[in-house]
């Protein structure tokens, strides 16, 4: 029983070569869209309530919501074009739907 005491737990019952040999490649071909990432944001309170907001109405996960305000960023600037997009984010910033309602009507036209 004393010689128990002092032994260190075997953890590995391997070798050394085992332990050190370089893990399995994965496909070279990715879907980026398939492919889980762990996303970490750092957004403000406002932004935050927002988010949960819209998570509570829609009943949708967050992820996916950010991942549609992500889509609908993107392709926006696309379309619109950078000075076109510019003043569209000014306007957003307003925080004022009637605003907004009224600065797409004009943008239609």
């Amino acid at each position: 029983m004393s010689n128990e005491k002092g032994k260190i737990p075997k953890l590995f019952s391997g070798s050394l070569d085992e332990l050190t040999k370089p893990g399995k490649k994965k496909k070279e071909e990715r879907d980026l869209k398939k492919e889980k990432k762990q996303k970490t944001l750092y957004i403000s309170l406002d932004t935050n309530r927002k988010l949960i907001e819209l998570y509570a109405e829609e009943g949708r996960r967050q992820s996916k919501i950010v991942e549609d305000a992500v889509d609908l960023y993107y392709y926006l600037k696309k379309a619109l074009g950078e000075r076109k997009f510019d003043e569209l984010m000014e306007v957003v910033k307003r925080e004022d739907p009637n605003f907004l309602r009224d600065y797409l009507e004009k943008l239609k036209s």
